[in-house]
């Protein structure tokens, strides 16, 4: 469960200093990083980065969050991960701009599927008991699971203002706040989602389930692949693909027939590398290997061939 999951002292509820995750930054930061590791420990790192000084923390609080780049070992520079260069090069990048289905939705699942730093994320879309609820619902729960395992309990406002970030990353401002910056609906790669929605009139919010015919099967099996790695297991049963902490069902919010449909062809997907079974009321995927690093790499790419095929 999540006491194991989690390092209670690492989970943190601001960083992105209520600014929603836009595309270009990434894409910025990673230019500018290639030749200057040191950008984020610069006075003048707004300046390059043509942004305000809070902005500036903002997107590095992004960029690793969604795994494009990573602070050194040393500690005194950030430098690309091997997703950053894969993604975002000029040369040979998958996406360096982050127009595709493929990358927005890689985007979600990188931010959703575990980090301690973007807690409130996780929680909704991992834990959440129902599919709806306000604001002050989702604070009291998230204070509720904190306590119970130990850990502090930020304040009302803090979690007040973590919440609202995480919403404006999927609700459009027109949807939720009068006044709040056009850019804001323009720039963020996870509206068009669609996977969080307002009721109207009710000051309510729900979760969206379905097909999501625009998610590569690639993600699926990427999902599947680092759940089963990180339970330690080969084989998953069906209920834990679809209702599991980080299983595809739950990140991605997709429906059980949904699921299913993609689970029937996971060899296929993955070229051999899983299989799913259906025996005796039993339903599983199992994995040949887990160990194998390069995999990751092998699936997305996949994924965004398949987006150029259909450019």
């Amino acid at each position: 469960m999540l006491a194991t999951t989690f390092d209670p002292a690492l989970l943190s509820f601001s960083g992105h200093e209520t600014f929603i995750l836009r595309s270009h930054w990434l894409k910025k930061a990673y230019d500018l990083l290639r030749t200057q590791p040191d950008l984020f420990f610069l006075e003048d790192a707004f300046v390059r980065l043509g942004v305000g000084k809070n902005m500036a923390h903002s997107i590095r609080y992004w960029g690793r969050v969604c795994h494009v780049f990573e602070r050194s070992e040393d500690g005194a520079s950030y430098r690309p991960t091997w997703l950053g260069d894969a993604l975002l090069a000029d040369d040979q990048g998958w996406d360096p701009f982050l127009v595709t289905p493929t990358s927005r939705w890689l985007l979600h699942w990188q931010i959703c599927a575990g980090s301690a730093a973007v807690f409130t994320w996780f929680f909704t879309f991992n834990m959440l008991r129902r599919g709806e609820f306000s604001s002050s619902q989702l604070a009291q729960q998230v204070s509720h699971v904190l306590a119970q395992i130990g850990a502090k309990v930020p304040s009302a406002a803090t979690l007040g203002r973590d919440i609202d970030c995480m919403l404006r990353c999927y609700v459009r401002p027109s949807a939720t706040l009068r006044g709040a910056p056009l850019e804001e609906s323009l720039q963020c790669p996870l509206h068009d989602l669609e996977l969080i929605q307002i009721l109207p009139g009710q000051g309510t919010y729900r979760l969206a389930g379905g097909a999501h015919a625009d998610l590569p099967d690639q993600l699926v099996a990427l999902a599947a692949w680092f759940q089963a790695r990180h339970l330690g297991r080969a084989t998953l049963a069906f209920n834990d693909l679809a209702y599991a902490e980080r299983s595809p069902g739950r990140v991605f919010r997709l429906d059980e027939d949904s699921l299913l449909t993609r689970l029937l062809h996971m060899e296929q997907i993955t070229q051999g590398q899983a299989t799913f079974s259906e025996s005796g009321g039993i339903r599983q995927l199992a994995w040949r290997n887990l160990e194998d690093a390069a995999y990751p790499r092998e699936l997305l790419q996949a994924a965004f061939a398949q987006e150029r095929h259909y450019v």
